[in-house]
């Protein structure tokens, strides 16, 4: 299974390769869920780009991790069975049945990201009632922009801010932005951030 940003690994922290300290905070965070974020950023040969979640907004800690150190693997498309949060009634998980629906319609490859997808994940609850409801896209080929505008439409009901990432080979884009019609767009790579036409053409690679 190929290995993408926002994928979870669960680890043993032993592992982690940094060069510089790891926060108390983070360890503290991987003691109670021992899972870390793939991370869209250049690594070295033979290691993973993950970053370490905290409880709190601003405590995010990029590291590396060897390609074959960890335990398993989840994909944010793994998470989108209702069961999985239809106990859990806050604003979120009440954005996210609403969510799925609409990207069930268009049979889209998709899944939670955020603290949505970390709780579902990992058990370890995460999403508090400000929290903003991350989704990631996946769409290899280009998707009608009129799709992209309904979409966005629906996620204006939900009673949480929705973001929704879409994943394209050469990068991710917020596909608000690509239902607005923009001439040009801000696509996340592995090197930085750049601006495009076409999110899709292969040379952002």
């Amino acid at each position: 299974m190929v290995i993408e940003p926002h994928d979870l690994l669960k680890i043993d922290a032993k592992h982690l390769i940094s060069h510089t300290l790891i926060p108390d905070w983070a360890i503290q965070a991987l003691n109670m869920a021992p899972y870390v974020v793939v991370r869209r950023a250049h690594a070295p040969k033979g290691q993973i780009a993950v970053g370490i979640r905290g409880k709190a907004r601003n405590e995010r800690f990029g590291a590396f991790l060897p390609a074959d150190a960890f335990i398993s693997h989840i994909k944010p498309e793994e998470l989108t069975a209702s069961t999985l949060w239809e106990n859990k009634p806050s604003p979120v998980f009440l954005s996210l049945t609403i969510a799925s629906e609409i990207l069930a319609k268009h049979k889209l490859i998709w899944g939670p990201g955020g603290s949505a997808g970390f709780e579902l994940a990992t058990g370890n609850v995460t999403v508090i009632a400000e929290s903003d409801l991350d989704l990631i896209l996946r769409v290899p080929e280009p998707i009608p922009i009129h799709t992209a505008a309904e979409i966005m439409n629906v996620m204006k009901s939900c009673p949480a801010r929705v973001d929704i990432q879409a994943e394209t080979p050469a990068g991710s884009f917020s596909l608000a932005e690509y239902a607005s019609g923009s001439a040009t767009m801000m696509v996340k790579t592995k090197f930085g951030p750049i601006l495009c036409e076409n999110p899709w053409k292969s040379r952002l690679n």
